[in-house]
């Protein structure tokens, strides 16, 4: 008798691998994650070797996820990483309005303005059950210039010394609206990481101002 075998099937052992981290690997993406939601809008990298293995939105949400915790994970177009990443870590998948931790990969971003509508904000009076999303762009520079694409941000508050400038290739006003919408209401909120293909992370916390100051055509979501 010949049993096909679904290839995704097949390929989730290394997937559900993939998204295990050692205890230095760990730290180290924990510490970037302190450090850029200390400073909204500073721009550094995270391990090279994690961003090789997984797509790099997906590391935030990996180390922040627990048994206790909530998760939504889009599913991308090649592969469907929510069943390796609660494989992994043991958290509870949950409907997108009810999930503590929701990563989006760069490639699953469609819905994204809908994504930001409907992430839970918490409350005032628990506003640490607000939600904490990771979503990959395909670029993020400190400014914009000529040939940028989606949107470039003035971020101000808590953290930051005047105000930064961050373009974001992969954003659009629409979606920066209904996130600001989300966040209308401090404390309550989304606090929010942007991470790159290439590894860049940058947070933008639930206490941050955001305006946009230019937007350009955004490129065709990867």
């Amino acid at each position: 008798m010949n049993l096909a075998i679904d290839p995704e099937a097949r390929r989730m052992p290394a997937k559900v691998a993939a998204c295990r981290f050692d205890a230095l690997e760990s730290q180290a993406i924990f510490k970037v994650m302190l450090d850029t939601t200390s400073r909204p809008g500073l721009i550094l990298d995270l391990p090279r070797r994690i961003v090789d293995r997984i797509p790099s939105a997906l590391a935030p949400l990996v180390v922040l996820a627990d048994v206790e915790t909530r998760v939504h994970v889009i599913d991308t177009p090649t592969f469907a990483w929510s069943e390796a990443v609660t494989s992994a870590t043991g958290a509870r998948p949950a409907q997108l309005n009810k999930a503590d931790l929701i990563a989006v990969p760069a490639d699953g971003r469609e819905h994204l303005t809908s994504i930001f509508t409907f992430a839970h904000p918490g409350s005032a009076f628990s506003p640490e059950s607000g939600a904490r999303l990771m979503i990959g762009v395909n670029d993020i520079r400190s400014h914009g210039t000529s040939d940028s694409a989606g949107v470039e941000l003035v971020i101000r508050g808590p953290g930051v010394e005047g105000e930064r400038g961050l373009c974001i290739d992969g954003l659009t006003e629409a979606d920066v609206n209904a996130w600001r919408t989300t966040n209308s209401r401090f404390p309550a909120g989304i606090d929010v990481w942007l991470t790159t293909e290439a590894g860049r992370i940058v947070a933008i916390p639930r206490s941050s101002r955001l305006d946009v100051v230019a937007t350009w055509p955004t490129q065709e979501r990867k």
